[in-house]
């Protein structure tokens, strides 16, 4: 039997390959932690609105949280991997200027 015909798996030598390891998992479009992190933001808010300034003000952070979720779904689409670049600019430490020795 040719190779190309095999169809089972030898046991120990091949596998599947789950998608999480060569695709990025998103939550409505935007990288999974980035969107937990901007829904319990915009959630505390609106609690903090609710218990300062009443019932119909802690609604203004849950429609700020739809557009704040809005623009991390464009940032996605524009560069898939805009947070890694973002972390990456934030973690340089380099020198405002070197002394000569």
């Amino acid at each position: 039997m040719p190779r190309a015909e095999r169809r089972e798996p030898i046991p120990g030598y091949e596998a599947t390959i789950h998608r999480s390891l060569w695709e990025r998992m998103l939550t409505v479009g935007v990288p999974r932690l980035w969107s937990a992190v901007w829904l319990v933001l915009c959630l505390a808010g609106s609690l903090f609105f609710l218990i300062r300034f009443g019932m119909g003000w802690s609604l203004v952070p849950l429609g700020i949280c739809g557009l704040g979720h809005g623009v991390l779904m464009t940032l996605t689409v524009w560069d898939g991997q805009w947070d890694d670049l973002l972390l990456a600019q934030l973690a340089r430490h380099y020198k405002s200027y070197y002394e000569a020795d």
